[in-house]
């Protein structure tokens, strides 16, 4: 259409004719260029913004297992003394369902950076270390009796689960931090 206004007014010779009949197409590119490009700027910074919120559930996911490997390396370690009558309270901390961690799983599957991914990974394998050496016991309790459980081999493996989510700690925050600067980055580029 403008093609054609553009051809006809051509014939007549009129260049502001011409000129109107170009601003005018490129009125229009703009029009579908700008919204697009502003478009997935904002599908960017929304997949950002996701992926924060996502971290943050990972991190509250994996803090409350640690929770759980503490408290219970507590209630092992500490709250019984053959030298005393009473035992200190245990704190009785519940494991996390298995559902968790199939939660924690799919949100690094799906939005995690390698270093993050890798070192859930590590925490993953630290915590099943933990569970392993929990199931040896029960096993020693059983056959043998609660005495001749020991108790103090838990320290390594809690000492381990702890370093191990510190480092994806570090590694989710890492990435965070990268990402707000390419977005301070971003912003303070000029606009073209």
């Amino acid at each position: 259409m403008l093609v054609a206004a553009a051809g006809s007014s051509n014939s007549s010779g009129d260049p502001l004719a011409t000129g109107l009949a170009i601003a005018a197409l490129l009125v229009s590119l703009l029009a579908v260029i700008v919204p697009a490009a502003t478009g997935r700027q904002q599908r960017l910074r929304d997949d950002r913004a996701k992926r924060s919120e996502m971290y943050l559930e990972l991190m509250e996911l994996v803090e409350r297992y640690g929770l759980w490997v503490v408290d219970r390396t507590y209630d092992l370690l500490e709250t019984s003394h053959e030298d005393f009558v009473t035992e200190m309270p245990h704190r009785r901390t519940e494991q996390p369902g298995r559902t968790v961690r199939v939660r924690a799983r799919a949100i690094v599957s799906a939005y995690a950076s390698v270093k993050v991914s890798d070192a859930f990974t590590e925490w993953q394998s630290s915590l099943e270390s933990f569970e392993a050496k929990l199931d040896e016991f029960a096993f020693v309790a059983h056959e043998e009796g609660e005495q001749a459980v020991p108790v103090e081999e838990a320290e390594p493996h809690r000492d381990a689960e702890v370093a191990a989510r510190k480092r994806l700690a570090d590694a989710v925050n890492a990435q965070l931090v990268q990402e707000r600067r390419w977005r301070r980055s971003r912003a303070a580029q000029p606009k073209a």
